[in-house]
């Protein structure tokens, strides 16, 4: 077979398909009851009033719309979009650090409820033992009897309670979290002015 022979005529068949494939067919339809319907191809058995439209893609096609690059600032011109843009990020990135400040202050300070072991003091509780009979024992198995400086009979308890290092610790862990509510609140407040 000779390859010559044959490409004329594919060229001419693939230029047919080509020009119908840009050339296309519609049709409009008119139905008895006025109501209008654009199809590619008539329906079997309708009756209504049928107009042949024929679209040229290279007459009636619109090509894709190009999106223009984004331009430079002219030079000597401020760029208000971007710095816009970096000062949102900024502001955000304040606020979450803010944020995150709270909750981690927050977290200290509800981990922090238990005394630690060096933050325990022993104190000496006092109850009355006026009433009590004298081979009564005091209201906990490490008391025992006294009587005080006015000729009172008391029983006196040692007893392990949180110390003043434990107050200092929970007051210090109370300020933090005080401290960061109030750093959040600065950090929304100059978001809102910021981004307004």
């Amino acid at each position: 077979m000779d390859r010559r022979r044959f490409t004329p005529a594919l060229v001419a068949a693939f230029l047919a398909l080509a020009a119908a494939a840009e050339a296309q067919t519609l049709y409009k339809l008119v139905g008895k009851d006025g109501k209008v319907t654009y199809v590619d191809k008539v329906p079997k058995g309708f009756d209504g009033e049928v107009t042949p439209l024929t679209i040229d893609p290279a007459t009636n096609a619109q090509g894709p719309a190009r999106s223009q690059p984004p331009q430079a600032a002219e030079p000597g011109k401020k760029d208000y979009n971007t710095e816009r843009r970096v000062a949102r990020s900024k502001l955000q990135a304040a606020l979450d650090k803010a944020a995150e400040r709270l909750a981690a202050a927050r977290k200290a300070l509800a981990d922090g409820v238990d005394p630690r072991e060096d933050e325990y003091q022993t104190i000496q509780q006092r109850f009355d033992a006026s009433g009590a009979k004298p081979d009564q024992a005091g209201p906990r198995p490490n008391c025992r009897r006294q009587v005080d400086s006015n000729g009172k009979a008391i029983f006196v308890c040692p007893t392990i309670v949180p110390g003043e290092a434990y107050r200092d610790r929970q007051k210090a862990l109370e300020d933090a979290v005080r401290e960061a509510e109030a750093e959040l609140a600065a950090a929304e407040q100059a978001y809102r002015r910021g981004t307004d």
